[in-house]
């Protein structure tokens, strides 16, 4: 009999690359860890044995994951008995099988979506303050409205942490407050992001599958921090989409047309940005520097509510969107549109080739696939760290629609 072919999974957590038949699964017979650490050995024992909580084992992978030591007070521990080294998820307690199935590197849950069809990783990424928070914020309202509504495919929360991380950090400050989000922080030595977790498509859909969304720090991106270098790599390495956002604000050439004062401290060059990010995608996929990248990349324009108006006297229009741009034409609904995002790309393109340079541009070419957008999250601009006008998304979705239809043997719509 042939051997089975292994599957590879990214975890959304540790971002970590699994082989499918070494997952871990949790019991859910609340008897059987009691009955684990009756009959472990000494050395397991050490190990599982909590000293601090004697009814539940340690979750040693998760501990480590978190950075935290087993033994410790501070470590992770259950009361669910973890099942190491089983192909089919029967317990080695009760010989139950059990379908919790889990990432055998931090314990993540893995969803049948997920299993199936693996996991849909977007990164968004830019430099500081070009507003990947509130595109954040605006990108999961919308295709909550959008998804289940105009193209009928559901788009839940995979958890209840997700739930509550999105209230709390995005939802309740962005769309019921009316203020703007703080600077995301940077990661540190201890600190994980977890990122928000979504399935795609019901069960009975052909590409159901997780989705993850993971907002990062524009300090990430800090070109002389090794740390930040360490920490980014995981997850920009196995991403299945890069958003990089570009605000045309930090621009000088936009400022400097549109008669901005001129900043002290200068913006980052968007070229040297991007390299920073191939150059870690290359260095952790062993690549040659000259070999071009397979992640598809969406370069994201945003802030564009500020742009798209006529010139007045003292500016100069090649800085705008005019009436006749075709940002101004409203995407068809129910369709991807390829038509509307080809257009939009080419001038947002042209744009960022008079505004940001062609160094930029070579440096967007080396992703096989990639395409231009414009957007706006908040739809007016900010005073005080208020939103006055409230929120009106401009096509934050467009991405994420070109991100799931890019490739014709698995469109969704």
């Amino acid at each position: 009999m042939a051997k089975k072919k292994s599957v590879r999974y990214i975890c959304p957590c540790c971002y970590g690359s699994i082989d499918l038949s070494q997952i871990h699964y949790s019991c859910t017979n609340p008897e059987c860890t009691k009955a684990f650490l009756d009959t472990c050995s000494a050395s397991e024992l050490r190990r599982y044995g909590s000293r601090y909580k004697p009814d539940e084992e340690i979750d040693v992978e998760k501990s480590e994951y978190l950075g935290l030591d087993p033994r410790s007070p501070e470590a992770i521990t259950t009361r669910e008995h973890i099942i190491r080294g089983s192909v089919n998820g029967s317990c080695d307690v009760c010989k139950t099988r059990n379908t919790v199935k889990l990432c055998p590197k931090c314990h993540a849950p893995i969803s049948a979506g997920a299993e199936v069809n693996g996991t849909t990783i977007f990164v968004i990424m830019g430099t500081e303050g070009c507003g990947k928070s509130h595109y954040l914020a605006s990108l999961i309202k919308r295709i909550e409205e959008i998804y289940p509504g105009e193209f009928r495919i559901p788009f839940t929360p995979a958890s209840e942490k997700t739930v509550l991380k999105f209230d709390r950090d995005y939802r309740n400050r962005v769309f019921l407050e009316g203020k703007c989000l703080p600077p995301t922080p940077s990661y540190d030595i201890t600190e994980t992001r977890d990122p928000l977790l979504y399935e795609l498509g019901g069960e009975n859909h052909a590409l159901h599958r997780m989705v993850a969304f993971l907002d990062t720090s524009g300090a990430d991106l800090d070109l002389g921090n090794k740390l930040s270098f360490l920490n980014v790599s995981t997850y920009i390495s196995g991403a299945s989409g890069i958003l990089f956002l570009v605000d045309p604000m930090q621009l000088p050439r936009v400022r400097d047309r549109l008669g901005l004062p001129t900043v002290e401290d200068q913006f980052p060059d968007m070229a040297d940005t991007l390299n920073y990010i191939s150059d870690i995608i290359r260095d952790k996929n062993k690549l040659r520097s000259k070999d071009d990248i397979a992640i598809p990349l969406a370069v994201v324009l945003t802030k564009v509510d500020l742009l798209m108006r006529s010139a007045n006297g003292a500016e100069d229009e090649d800085a705008l969107f005019g009436p006749e741009s075709s940002l101004h034409i409203e995407r068809e609904h129910e369709t991807t549109d390829t038509v509307n995002i080809n257009q939009v790309g080419a001038e947002v393109e042209e744009y960022l080739r008079r505004n940001a340079g062609q160094e930029f541009l070579d440096e967007v070419n080396k992703y096989t696939t990639h395409q231009y957008f414009a957007v706006s999250a908040l739809g007016s601009d900010t005073a005080e760290g208020k939103l006055i006008k409230g929120v009106e998304p401009y096509r934050v979705e467009d991405p994420v629609i070109w991100f799931l239809n890019s490739n014709e043997r698995r469109r969704w719509f």
